[in-house]
């Protein structure tokens, strides 16, 4: 099995995007490990190494979508799959761990700046699936070294119960109606917030500094990752949260919570979860076929299904969340993310508290 190449800022990133990262997917599920006993042996197709006739998959869910995507793929290719669910920054901390001995062939995050930092530091096999040309620009890397199979969008999510106006846009927290009523998921447990802080930063500047002061005024709260500060809201504690991600807004209005979501007019971040191979994979042609298969029209069906937004733009989303073009974006690049999001989100944090 080959080893990766690790460099400090690469799995430093697992400490940095991912504390940051420490994210959103497994929040709302009971997930874990889930493994099968199989341990057929078949040619790697892909070159001189041997199959092990199991695919490792680690993956930051979320637990529910993760599960349904790997009964479905086994039950299309009779493939047995491993598969390890956590946060992102439990994931990234899993496979730094193991660097020495790796053992994942697939790997999910939930945010594209470690991604993008694997494939700078060569840890991602490129692959060139035939569903490349048909997913959204900019949600994949155009050397087919990741693949932003689905996303989520951040918005405003709120109690329906205790706000009579839905707010339109970040500014409007910063009124009397939601003082000390407002939370918003801890970017340093949460990749999307995280992201989110970085991108508003990067589109208002200074001004996006005043808002943040305002709403600290205000009192903001961090409330620790995606679900936890989803359920203040849910509880009453906090009438609305901000920056946290749709699909649980979404999952949580089906399953009867007063709860709703508004995406701000001035832009918001749309966050891509990418899914790629890693140079380490023992079992290349499995791992191949996976990537795939959450490509296809089943796999895109699933995430559908679950309330993300597809990565196809021949896929629409599920009929009762809001489409991707009703959804206005921050004027941002994953690139400025990249670089300057922990400076800025030592600097948010340092606001807040």
């Amino acid at each position: 099995m080959k080893q990766p190449k690790v460099t400090g800022l690469a799995l430093g990133l697992g400490l940095l995007t991912l504390t940051a990262c420490a994210q959103t997917e497994m929040e709302q599920d009971n997930a874990g490990d889930t493994s099968t006993d199989n341990q057929t042996e078949e040619t790697n197709t892909a070159g001189d190494v041997e199959e092990t006739g199991e695919l490792t998959i680690y993956t930051a869910g979320p637990g529910g979508m993760a599960e349904q995507l790997v009964e479905a793929f086994e039950e299309k290719t009779g493939i047995d799959v491993q598969m390890y669910q956590g946060t992102t920054g439990d994931v990234l901390g899993r496979l730094e761990a193991e660097q020495g001995n790796p053992i994942a062939d697939v790997v999910v995050l939930a945010s594209m700046p470690p991604a993008m930092q694997f494939k700078e530091d060569g840890m991602i096999m490129p692959y060139e699936s035939e569903y490349a040309d048909q997913l959204h620009d900019g949600w994949y890397d155009e050397d087919h070294h990741y693949y932003g199979f689905s996303a989520a969008a951040l918005g405003i999510s709120y109690n329906t119960n205790m706000v009579d106006e839905a707010p339109t846009d970040w500014s409007d927290l910063t009124g009397e109606a939601f003082a000390d009523q407002l939370a918003i998921p801890d970017p340093q447990q949460s990749g999307t917030a995280r992201d989110f802080v970085a991108a508003y930063i990067q589109q208002e500047g200074d001004a996006g500094w005043e808002l943040f002061e305002e709403l600290s005024e205000n009192g903001l709260s961090l409330e620790g990752a995606n679900n936890p500060a989803l359920q203040t809201v849910i509880s009453g504690a906090n009438s609305a949260v901000m920056a946290g991600v749709d699909y649980m807004v979404y999952n949580n209005i089906e399953g009867g919570e007063p709860i709703d979501i508004a995406f701000p007019e001035s832009g918001t971040t749309i966050t891509p979860r990418p899914a790629f191979v890693l140079d380490s994979a023992q079992n290349v042609d499995s791992a191949q076929k996976y990537i795939d298969f959450i490509l296809s029209d089943r796999g895109q069906e699933i995430v559908a299904d679950n309330y993300l937004l597809p990565g196809r733009t021949d896929i629409d989303a599920h009929e009762d969340r809001a489409p991707l073009e009703d959804i206005a974006e921050l004027d941002f690049d994953w690139d400025y993310l990249e670089e300057n999001g922990q400076d800025i989100i030592n600097d948010f944090i340092s606001i807040v508290r």
